[in-house]
């Protein structure tokens, strides 16, 4: 078998419908399986998949153990020779996975493949390419530096702003939103490390494949959208986690090397990242409460559903029919599964980026999804 697609899910159900759509689109003439690890979801998440994705392998946790260890069960009964760590709020282009294993195979000594990813609103989401967070890079993220100057290569490598992100690059970090590993490397260096309950395995996994002699590559011929924070709310709790993990890194990494003075560094800088965090994600919690939702919407002429479902639209908004988006103002574009191929969806997405706010309707369930804010969970209506 060539692949095993690995979806961890916790409370996602309208954004993983979304996702396994794509994701068996974009598996058409691959030898591939798709499993989905349940975390204990308490939103009719396996009943949807049973129902809906009978092909699916699905795996119910009866707890919440963590991402580390619901990939792990999964990756242990996957029979692909790549392993694909993908997120539940994300969308595939119908040509994604071929592309990315066909680029991934003609590089002997790769390890793993990471993407590059739009977030909800069309943006280029910068945690697609990252350099390992070492002392310095650590350094110029706590201070602000990577900020200031994202393009430097001295300051820049956190991000590693100075590769351009239309290009393809070897890279150090994979976000585990699309982590592309080969078998083989992972029977070599060993799963994700399940003392991280959540973030911060996919920097020690990249990590160490990096120490073994491996590379990682940032491969941009194909985009993916990921809507960042749909299936985890970003509140003090993640801001908590994400922190813990960073320690752990740091600790697991770099404490013998560094000594206590770098730990305690270490230390400080996160507890002052940690205070900027919780003030931004207020600061955006509140935005998104002051929004209005938007009682407009637009379709292409050549993308439009039945009239049954246009008659259904007209009951909760205003439809504009318009045939040119160049031409738009603006306003909250909806995209109709089934006709709108998710390859068009995500080039008009990197194409228009913020000039519209993006909706995906789903015409057989009736139901509409899509986010504006990567610090809250998305959108999701009923119609």
């Amino acid at each position: 078998m060539k692949l095993s697609v690995i979806i961890v899910s916790y409370n996602s159900v309208h954004f993983l419908r979304l996702t396994l759509s794509s994701v068996f689109t974009a598996c058409k003439d691959i030898e591939a399986e798709v499993f989905v690890v349940d975390n204990h979801s308490q939103d009719n998440t396996t009943e949807m998949v049973k129902n809906e994705f009978p092909l699916c392998k699905l795996i119910t946790n009866k707890t919440n153990p963590g991402f580390a260890i619901a990939n792990n069960l999964a990756i242990q009964k996957a029979k692909g020779q790549y392993v694909l760590i993908l997120n539940p709020d994300t969308i595939l282009g119908e040509d994604c996975l071929k592309k990315a294993l066909s680029f991934i195979e003609n590089k002997p000594r790769a390890a793993g493949l990471g993407i590059r990813m739009l977030d909800g609103s069309g943006c280029f989401l910068p945690e697609s390419k990252r350099g390992i967070p070492s002392p310095w890079v650590s350094f110029t993220k706590v201070t602000g530096l990577s900020s200031l100057f994202p393009n430097s290569r001295y300051f820049g490598n956190y991000h590693k702003g100075y590769l351009h992100e239309k290009e393809n690059h070897p890279i150090e970090i994979l976000s585990g939103a699309f982590m592309l590993f080969k078998r083989d490397v992972l029977n070599h260096i060993g799963l994700l490390d399940e003392a991280f309950f959540m973030y911060g395995e996919d920097i020690d996994l990249s990590y160490r494949a990096i120490k073994n002699g491996y590379q990682n590559y940032y491969f941009s011929d194909v985009s993916i959208i990921h809507f960042k924070g749909e299936s985890t709310v970003k509140d003090q709790t993640y801001v908590n986690r994400f922190h813990k993990a960073m320690i752990r890194f740091s600790w697991k990494h770099f404490s013998k090397s560094y000594g206590f003075l770098f730990k305690m560094l270490i230390y400080t800088g996160i507890y002052i990242i940690r205070l900027f965090s919780y003030l931004k994600n207020h600061r955006s919690q509140s935005q998104q409460a002051a929004d209005k939702p938007d009682k407009r919407i637009l379709i292409l002429k050549s993308q439009l559903p039945s009239q049954d479902v246009i008659q259904i639209l007209r009951k909760k908004f205003e439809v504009c029919i318009i045939k040119n988006l160049a031409k738009s103002k603006g306003g909250t574009l909806v995209f109709v599964q089934g006709i709108v191929s998710y390859s068009e969806m995500i080039h008009t997405m990197d194409t228009y980026k913020k000039k519209f706010k993006y909706r995906f309707l789903d015409p057989q369930k009736l139901m509409m999804i899509g986010s504006d804010h990567a610090f809250n969970t998305g959108l999701t209506l009923r119609l």
